[in-house]
């Protein structure tokens, strides 16, 4: 996509800058032409009068030329194709260094319809690549995890039924308040556990469980983001000659899409290797982004059911509206609503036979 935007600014700006400098060469050669036939037919006051004047002409049209982009007087084009692939590369990402900008209206217009299109097809890529980088970051995390607390590669046995009945206990608990968990659950006689009892077969509660299916910790997201933005500046540091913080302030300008443009690299391979480097960081900017979107919602979620059962809204519920399920002790699902339903009716009971 940079690419063909590459190849469309390098001859619709390119050719626009090439008048340019021509133009600026031959306003130049005109200048020193005229300052040296004027001095030999004019006396010195004379000759500093129109010499002054014409150098304010002079500072005129190099104003003219510097605004329509011209900056330099060498054969080297600032729209070649690798400056108007890069160029085309901040327009999509939003950075927009302002470094080259177009000078003719048909440069405008073509970047006015490259930024419609290409801007929402970087995002759907973008957040594609933020969500492949989470993946690939979780499985090493729970990789890590799991060898440094078993010290073995291979998985654990699961324990998700444990911890769901573990869950189920303490929601109903939550929710009714006034029964015992053991009077729910098949009435387990007082003194004993209403939790299920260890078997071969259901392994008991540790301290560490390892599950592969966790979220990424919010921390470990932000601080791979400051690790990589750091690797970042210490690069640039030595590439382009800046100070650390300069560089710091680079990457964290240009990760966050702002690009002032005051501090652009120079070299043209150096460029080429940040736009790489750009785009994996704002992947895992777009990851970090989306680990604390995912655990802000499961914060809500959890405070909105504990409220709802606190005073008494609604039940707990799926995604498809049906009540959440709760699981006995002998691994079976109780519908929430019917258990509800049956409590009130032993409380009526209850009551009838005081």
């Amino acid at each position: 996509m940079c690419g063909v935007g590459g190849l469309v600014f390098r001859y619709t700006e390119g050719a626009f800058e090439s008048f340019y400098k021509c133009g600026v060469k031959r306003v130049k050669r005109d200048f020193l032409d005229g300052l040296w036939t004027d001095s030999r037919r004019m006396g010195a006051d004379q000759w500093k009068q129109t010499a002054r004047r014409k150098l304010i002409e002079f500072e005129e049209q190099l104003h003219d030329a510097f605004e329509a982009g011209t900056t330099t007087y060498s054969g080297r084009s600032s729209w070649s194709f690798v400056n108007s692939a890069i160029y085309c590369f901040t327009v999509v990402t939003t950075i927009g260094y302002g470094h080259i900008s177009p000078s003719t209206n048909t440069g405008r217009l073509i970047t006015i319809v490259y930024a419609i299109f290409g801007i929402p097809i970087f995002l759907i890529l973008l957040a594609d690549f933020g969500k492949m980088f989470t993946r690939g970051i979780k499985f090493l995390w729970a990789f890590v995890r799991r060898l440094y607390y078993t010290g073995s590669c291979r998985k654990v046995r699961r324990t998700a039924p444990v911890q769901e009945v573990m869950k189920g206990v303490q929601m109903m608990y939550d929710i009714t308040k006034f029964r015992r968990p053991s009077n729910m659950f098949g009435g387990v006689p007082d003194g004993q556990s209403g939790f299920p009892p260890t078997s071969p077969s259901t392994p008991a509660l540790s301290v560490y469980t390892i599950d592969d299916e966790f979220n990424l910790p919010v921390s470990v997201a932000f601080v791979m983001l400051v690790v990589y933005i750091v690797i970042g500046a210490i690069v640039f540091c030595f590439e382009e000659g800046w100070g650390f913080f300069e560089s710091f302030y680079f990457v964290f300008i240009s990760m966050s899409t702002i690009g002032f443009g005051d501090f652009v690299p120079k070299n043209q391979l150096v460029m080429i290797v940040s736009i790489v480097y750009l785009v994996f960081g704002l992947a895992l900017t777009s990851m970090c982004i989306n680990v604390v979107q995912e655990k802000l919602q499961n914060s809500f979620r959890q405070a909105t059911t504990k409220i709802s059962a606190t005073i008494g809204l609604g039940l707990p519920r799926t995604d498809n509206n049906e009540p959440m399920p709760i699981v006995g002790d002998d691994m079976t699902t109780i519908n929430a609503e019917d258990m509800m339903t049956t409590i009130d009716a032993d409380a009526v009971t209850d009551n009838d036979d005081d």
